[in-house]
């Protein structure tokens, strides 16, 4: 018997303001690659491309394209979606106090 595991997504607002900041194709790529995400957490099945990788402390990130990321934190049962640029940005958010 599959068990089912509870989820809790959070779009923070610095994610917000980073994707407002996104043009069209851009903001369409990260809502495909967020929905992929949330399709690999349902079915365990990675799909081809994620990039799913820790990258700081409980940050993780996922892949846009070979230039943009999302940052998201993985907090037990509460997925806080943080963040979503190129690496120079990431890396600026990253290392905000």
């Amino acid at each position: 018997m599959a068990r089912e595991i509870a989820v809790v997504i959070n779009y923070l607002s610095s994610y917000d303001r980073s994707f407002k900041k996104l043009d069209v194709p851009a903001q369409r790529k990260t809502v495909s690659a967020i929905n992929n995400f949330l399709s690999f957490l349902g079915s365990r099945q990675k799909p081809e491309g994620l990039g799913l990788k820790k990258i700081y402390k409980n940050y993780w990130e996922i892949r846009i394209n070979i230039r943009n990321r999302i940052i998201f934190q993985l907090e037990g049962g509460v997925i806080n979606i943080s963040f979503v640029g190129d690496h120079n940005a990431v890396r600026v958010f990253i290392r905000k106090p």
